[in-house]
């Protein structure tokens, strides 16, 4: 598993999960592009309390689909 932002790609089983949390397609790949489109992060040993970029990316959707789906509210 890549260390580097640069060279991951969301797992299949981390899309499910997250399609699961009704994130939908388009949004799983804003979200990717969003990420890699961040210079300060480059290897995931940098950020603190994750140690795979699949389980930050999770986290990552999650957390903005909640707040996405709280606009309004």
């Amino acid at each position: 598993m890549s260390k580097h932002l640069r060279d991951w790609q969301p797992s299949a089983a981390a899309i499910n999960l997250i399609k699961l949390n009704g994130v939908s397609d388009d949004r799983i790949e804003q979200a990717v592009a969003y990420l890699k489109s961040q210079s300060e992060l480059d290897n995931i040993d940098d950020v603190v309390g994750y140690d795979n970029w699949n389980a930050f990316f999770i986290m990552f959707c999650i957390k903005a689909g909640q707040s996405v789906g709280n606009h309004g509210k």
